[in-house]
């Protein structure tokens, strides 16, 4: 029942406001709707009613990685949804009065994307995710180009081409998938699949051919390079709510999607998997930092930063980090969501996104510029941010050449970036700006504080770990010796 309410529910209200088309009607329903949603995940946590069976065969279920994703959400959509309604107005003003798309269809569509999130995460078959899949695309496109400008409209329609080629080399792969499988009655579902597959009755080619293929297909929706083409226009001309929301929210679909795929997966074609990840997962590490160097716009240095860490997230699956890679993703989420939010209260004080052209943010925006630089030493891996320790992980569990590799990488992206973050922030005289946006910074406030206290607290339990783990090991090594010398061999 709670899984059929979490799904219907903002259907319904995107249905009513659409019917309605009052604005603060519209802003009402996109709040209570959040909220509604992020209660419902929270029960779906303590482990009530966590599968709806729609079929014999078909069924939907909050399984830890789905919930952990689409409760992930829920806390985004809800902070994004109150920032929005103190954003509209500044947008508005902004705008010159002419926002483009009118508030209720903008709420709708929102609470449309957050239906057809929902879906993704619920769905425990290679069909329906697909499916799903394909409806974030199509319920998110509009949004991008919320303003309705020239720019904004060719990253919508580039989106929109280049996801749909994603999701078709995605469909071909499952295709290939099922075909692997000598029984055709084995169906799609995530549990046949793995069964069928434990047992050796697939065909081996086949299903490298579409692990092949369905790998880049979500991996061009997540952002992997080479994939990445479409990223960096999409989040840079959309509102900053839902660049917010494209880079916090959905690229996690795709990689659940792929992170799905590797459960089933048996051992024999586990290090074939690998390959493909460590591949893709350097390559982006490689390209982000080559174009972060190169970028003069702030928030599309926001884009190659999460090609970046979708990287990142990638080389953690590839060294069988599963947990550690959620973790990250969960961190890189809440971080990305308020550095877009506080760059789009940037954007609407300085009327432009050139970094050459924001100067004295202190002065001007203390509160966002607080928020922006924090932020920005966070999503870098800067201590006390979570991501410190996640890298960390994956730096030793790497190797030692390609840890190596991975720490020159991150420290080139870090330098690039900071380089831009006290560039903006240089004093200066001549540059005005509205102040009134300051105002907009509590959320991305809110939020960053939380991730630096969530910081701290994992910083010292890691180090009350160490420090018990290093109390044993001398009290077991201690116990030896004493071993050994009342044996009269030491």
């Amino acid at each position: 029942m709670l899984i059929l309410i979490l799904l219907l529910f903002p259907l319904a209200a995107a249905a009513i406001i659409s019917c309605c088309r009052n604005d603060r009607f519209s802003r009402f329903m996109l709040v209570f709707t959040a909220v509604v949603n992020t209660v419902i995940c929270s029960i779906l946590c303590v482990g009530r009613s966590n599968t709806l069976q729609l079929t014999k065969s078909l069924c939907l279920k909050a399984d830890f990685d789905g919930l952990v994703i689409v409760t992930l959400t829920a806390v985004l959509f809800l902070f994004t949804a109150v920032h929005i309604i103190f954003w509209l107005p500044h947008d508005s003003k902004f705008s010159g009065g002419r926002t483009g798309m009118s508030q209720s269809k903008f709420t709708a569509f929102l609470l449309l994307f957050l239906f057809t999130m929902n879906l993704t995460a619920l769905a425990q078959d290679f069909g329906m995710l697909w499916v799903a899949v394909e409806s974030t695309t199509i319920a998110s496109a509009p949004l991008i180009n919320f303003h309705k400008s020239k720019k904004s409209l060719e990253a919508m329609w580039k989106y929109l081409l280049i996801c749909s080629i994603g999701i078709g080399l995605a469909l071909f792969g499952t295709m290939l998938i099922a075909t692997s499988l000598n029984d055709p009655e084995t169906g799609l579902a995530f549990s046949s699949i793995k069964n069928a597959l434990a047992g050796g009755n697939f065909n081996i080619t086949w299903f490298k051919a579409g692990f092949v293929f369905f790998l880049a297909g979500y991996g061009l929706k997540m952002g992997l390079a080479p994939f990445h083409t479409w990223l960096p226009d999409a989040y840079s001309e959309s509102s900053s709510p839902v660049s917010a929301l494209l880079s916090g929210a959905l690229i996690n679909y795709s990689l659940l999607a792929i992170m799905r795929l590797l459960a089933v997966i048996p051992e024999q074609l586990l290090d074939f998997s690998t390959g493909y990840l460590k591949f893709f997962g350097f390559f982006s590490l490689a390209v982000s930092a080559f174009f972060i160097i190169r970028q003069k716009d702030f928030k599309r240095m926001l884009a190659y930063s999460s090609v970046e860490h979708m990287g990142v997230i990638t080389l953690m699956l590839a060294y069988k980090l599963g947990y550690v890679a959620l973790f990250h993703a969960v961190i890189h989420s809440l971080l990305k969501m308020s550095l877009f939010l506080a760059a789009g209260n940037i954007l609407l004080s300085y009327r432009t996104r050139a970094v050459a052209a924001v100067k004295g943010l202190f002065d001007r925006l203390p509160h966002n510029a607080a928020a922006w630089v924090f932020g920005m030493l966070l999503i870098c891996g800067t201590p006390p941010s979570p991501l410190f320790l996640t890298e960390l992980i994956l730096v030793y569990n790497a190797g030692m050449i390609p840890g190596i590799a991975i720490l020159l990488l991150l420290l080139i992206i870090f330098c690039a970036m900071s380089q831009r973050m006290l560039s903006m922030t240089a004093p200066a005289e001549e540059i005005t700006a509205d102040t009134e946006t300051d105002k907009l910074a509590k959320v991305p406030a809110f939020v960053l504080t939380l991730i630096t206290i969530a910081g701290v607290i994992s910083m010292l339990f890691t180090l009350l770990m160490i420090k018990v783990t290093e109390t044993f090991i001398q009290t077991w090594v201690a116990a030896w010796c004493q071993v050994f010398k009342d044996a009269g061999l030491w």
